[in-house]
């Protein structure tokens, strides 16, 4: 993964974003940046059905009553002077 040209000066994701945490409703879900090279700042967006939850751009996200059954997943975008990446993370499944 490192191979992607990181000589442009793009952020390069070497590691991919996570999130942990019990997949309940009412609970905390936590996303790391994962790794990358090229020192970006940091961006989330939590996303329910691959649809940007509103309010929800922050490192850490309560699960709702309305994200029961479908899966949840943090974009985690990188961003330097050379442009912007974005990496998916896990998605969790909400029971």
């Amino acid at each position: 993964m490192v191979k992607q040209n990181h000589k442009n000066g793009l952020p390069v994701c070497t590691v991919a974003p996570a999130v942990t945490g019990t997949a309940t409703v009412g609970q905390v879900q936590t996303c790391t940046t994962g790794t990358w090279l090229n020192s970006p700042t940091f961006v989330y967006q939590w996303r329910r059905k691959a649809v940007n939850i509103p309010a929800a751009a922050a490192a850490t996200y309560t699960l709702q009553a309305v994200d029961s059954g479908y899966q949840v997943e943090c974009e985690v975008t990188a961003t330097n002077g050379a442009g912007a990446v974005v990496a998916k993370s896990n998605a969790v499944t909400v029971p």
